[in-house]
């Protein structure tokens, strides 16, 4: 099932002088990189459809850390790892794969895109090329990959039906898995994360309609760095409060989400017009 031999073979045909490719592919579908990408777009495109994404990420990243942990299958053996692991001790399926089709494919579904054909071409594209970077860097087996891939699509149209484009139905329903993700660890860090988030996104979706229009290019760019500069200030203090009191990373896990979503409302308050307006007269 976990297609082990194929797996060796594939990594024995890889050329190891492009390691750092593959780490730079494999990040595409990292928690960290899709959540910025999911930031980024909910600040400067169509925020309603982006925070359903962002739900369904949430709600897939506690889903498939509970299928994990339940079936509790380990990683590759440390002689074939070119990275240290980066997460979970469980391989099967892959959370990268998994995450990789919900988030792009669901990107995919829910935006108008014009070239529908080559947009799809390039989600699936992505999705192998995270895929197989994992295998061939010693992280899962090409069988974790594959099933990781289609349980993504399998998720992503349960979410679609369960949803019905609501994002606060989408946080809910992370809240729930990661009810389910809390029994099943206990306290963790991930089951926190999935928890605050979840609490955060359903109280910031429900203030979505009293976000204002962005206004101009610049705008976009303040809030972009506002924005960021916001998630790297929170994610900051983590070490800090997981070590004063874990339990209270749920609440820092619930403002981050908040404030991203809610970012657009205090950048939206400021008056640019007139910056924009110095700088075209420079």
């Amino acid at each position: 099932m976990r297609l082990v031999d194929e797996s060796d073979a594939l990594r024995d045909a890889f050329p190891v002088e492009y390691v750092d490719l593959a780490v730079v592919v494999t990040d595409l579908g990292s928690s960290t990189v899709l959540m910025f990408i999911l930031a980024l777009l909910f600040w400067l495109t169509r925020r309603r459809e982006t925070a359903l994404i962002v739900s369904y990420a949430f709600a897939g990243y506690v889903f498939i850390l509970v299928v994990k942990t339940l079936l509790g299958m380990p990683r590759p053996p440390e002689a074939v790892h070119l990275i240290a692991v980066d997460g979970d001790a469980y391989g099967f399926p892959s959370g990268h794969a998994f995450a990789a089709v919900v988030v792009y494919g669901g990107l995919y579904s829910v935006f108008e895109v014009a070239r529908r054909r080559l947009a799809l071409a390039v989600v699936a594209t992505l999705v192998v090329l995270v895929s197989l970077s994992r295998v061939v860097l010693g992280m899962h087996h090409l069988g974790d990959v594959v099933v990781g891939a289609a349980l993504g699509v399998a998720f992503l149209f349960a979410m679609g039906r369960l949803t019905d484009g609501d994002p606060v139905r989408g946080f809910a329903l992370a809240l729930v898995i990661a009810l389910a993700l809390l029994a099943i660890t206990g306290v963790t860090q991930d089951a926190l994360f999935g928890l605050g988030g979840a609490v955060g996104g359903i109280l910031g979706s429900l203030r979505l309609e009293s976000l204002p229009a962005l206004r101009s290019r610049l705008e976009g760019a303040v809030l972009a760095v506002v924005g960021v500069g916001f998630i790297v200030g929170v994610t900051a203090l983590e070490s800090a409060v997981e070590a004063a009191f874990t339990p209270a990373l749920l609440v820092l896990y619930a403002g981050l989400i908040l404030g991203l979503l809610l970012v657009p409302l205090a950048v939206g308050r400021v008056e640019v017009g007139p910056l924009e307006r110095g700088l075209r007269a420079q």
